[in-house]
């Protein structure tokens, strides 16, 4: 492909086609959708303006005819870019692609979402463009994550994304079967089923800081209770359910005042809350902090939920309260939306 050969060109385009409709397909289904399908295989003339700045600067090294960056007084070891038979790698490859990237985007940030393996290569790359004096190497992160541990399928060991949203859908559609009465009440179980699954593989990926690595658990991603996808999603509804049912509207200018017991008090200090979770989130690029911070508001909503009625008070006691139910549902649904899910309103 290097070399230019046309059949061999044309095979890999072909495959990346094809592959990149299936992707297509897959992240729809997830409500992701990306401006540009661009990798290192379509990096042009900046792979040899990348060994010749390399050379240029007096940062390439020969070694029995391979080329390299020595980085090992930065800890980093000796990077490779050019093997003796002139084949390139992924270094040569990423330091061409950033600068062909920065030229076609003039980019404020570049963000590298690989696994933690990739660590050390990350910080090759990063170091060399350093190095190489670009005005835009302050411009680089790498967003990190772990390892998933124990993912298999009903086909087999080998995992697919799209096997894995099959899956769990069709496992959530069983536990929904198995309550008859609610089922057959349910408006299009099929796609209920199929936001139920995806809510249960976000989650579960999403519920701890991307760094750490985790056990792949069926049983326990799809349980309604816990801190689960399923769990978020049934709380949504249940709010949801609340406001239809209510024999008084939601009122914004209700007189929160009524509102003295101390469940009511954490649950409208949690609230309060979001912007700056948001906030936090934001600088940290870790989607657990959100997470983690819906799952404990909707903790406490459940905590609220005998003692704390709308049905059967006072309207002003249950203007009130209702609005309160009525801010948790929306701070929960805008977090389930952020997170790229979208919040259930019946199931």
């Amino acid at each position: 492909m290097e070399d230019g050969d046309e059949s061999a060109l044309a095979l890999w385009q072909r495959f990346r086609t094809l592959s990149i409709e299936k992707y297509k397909q897959i992240y729809a289904r997830l409500g992701v959708h990306f401006d540009v399908y661009s990798g290192e295989s379509q990096v042009g003339e900046g792979m040899s303006r990348a060994i010749q700045m390399l050379t240029d600067t007096g940062l390439l090294i020969e070694d029995k005819g391979a080329k390299l960056v020595d980085l090992t007084e930065h800890k980093l070891d000796k990077a490779l870019v050019q093997k003796s038979d002139g084949t390139t790698l992924y270094l040569t490859r990423d330091i061409g692609a950033a600068i062909e990237r920065y030229e076609k985007y003039n980019f404020d940030k570049i963000i590298y979402v690989v696994s933690s393996q990739q660590d050390h290569h990350l910080k090759q790359l990063f170091k060399t463009v350093e190095l190489l004096g670009l005005p835009y190497a302050d411009r680089f992160e790498h967003i990190n994550y772990g390892l998933v541990n124990g993912m298999s399928t009903r086909r087999g060991t080998v995992v697919f994304l799209d096997d894995m949203l099959h899956e769990s859908k069709e496992k959530m559609h069983d536990v929904m079967r198995a309550n008859e009465a609610k089922y057959n009440d349910v408006v299009d179980p099929e796609h209920i089923a199929d936001v139920l699954g995806m809510s249960a593989i976000v989650i579960q990926d999403m519920a701890a800081r991307r760094i750490k690595n985790y056990t792949f658990d069926w049983g326990r991603i799809l349980n309604f209770e816990g801190d689960t996808g399923p769990y978020l999603q049934y709380a949504h509804a249940r709010l949801c359910s609340l406001e239809r049912k209510a024999h008084v509207k939601v009122n914004p200018d209700a007189d929160v005042s009524l509102l003295t017991e101390e469940v009511t008090c954490d649950i409208i200090n949690q609230i309060s809350l979001y912007p700056d979770i948001l906030a936090a989130s934001i600088k940290s690029l870790e989607p657990c902090t959100v997470v983690q911070y819906i799952l404990k508001l909707s903790h406490s909503i459940s905590s609220a939920w005998e003692t704390i009625k709308v049905r059967g008070e006072a309207d002003d006691v249950a203007e009130a309260r209702l609005l309160m139910y009525w801010s948790a549902r929306t701070v929960i649904g805008n977090a389930l939306t952020l997170l790229g899910l979208e919040p259930v309103e019946a199931m």
